[in-house]
């Protein structure tokens, strides 16, 4: 039975999306960036979370942070608003970066999310490197703040390619994703994996 979930045929929209300019574009700017910050709600929080993990494992001299504190998100939206709430995240921890060295990611499926768009707002003011990945073109975003919009009809559609676009990043900034059995293999003396009977 073939699936009922349509991904709108997201292998050759992920093709089409990797060749583009602006794709090219985060490539460039994520190459540059020594420490990289990663915005998005609901399902494109926990890509951010799990992205930075990977991103930051296989990819070195790169520090990626999503924002997972639980705490800092319930007590700055109950204190400053929603739509303050990744300005708030940033302001405490990149305001003593360098900002050319330094790279915020957002992530909407609307394209239109206040939070993530006042969050580039900020970081592109500060002149902090910016970049957004978009479910379907925002009408608030900046023009000069860099925009890879997917053209998509659904919500996790968006999501999976998010996660297939930053995978393929691993891969054209010269790194690799490893195998299981390849991993398992390297990792095959270190006495932490070693099983003890």
């Amino acid at each position: 039975m073939p699936l009922k979930i349509n991904f709108e045929n997201i292998e050759e929209k992920c093709n089409k999306i990797v060749e583009t300019k602006n794709y090219k574009v985060l490539i460039e700017k994520f190459k540059k960036a020594k420490k990289i910050w990663m915005l998005g709600n609901g399902g494109l929080h926990y890509v951010a979370s799990h992205m930075s993990t990977d991103l930051s494992r296989l990819i070195p001299d790169k520090s990626i942070y999503s924002f997972d504190s639980a705490g800092f998100i319930t007590s700055n939206a109950n204190d400053h608003g929603w739509d303050q709430l990744f300005v708030r995240w940033l302001e405490s921890i990149a305001l003593t970066e360098h900002p050319n060295e330094c790279l915020v990611i957002g992530m909407s499926c609307s394209g239109n999310s206040v939070n993530v768009i006042n969050a580039l707002h900020w970081a592109k003011n500060k002149n902090f490197n910016t970049f957004m990945i978009s479910g379907q073109k925002s009408d608030l975003l900046d023009t000069s703040i860099s925009e890879l919009n997917f053209n998509c009809e659904y919500f996790h559609t968006v999501e999976v390619l998010s996660m297939m676009i930053f995978y393929e990043l691993i891969h054209r900034t010269d790194n690799k994703c490893p195998s299981i059995k390849g991993e398992k293999n390297r990792l095959k003396d270190s006495q932490l994996r070693s099983i003890k009977t």
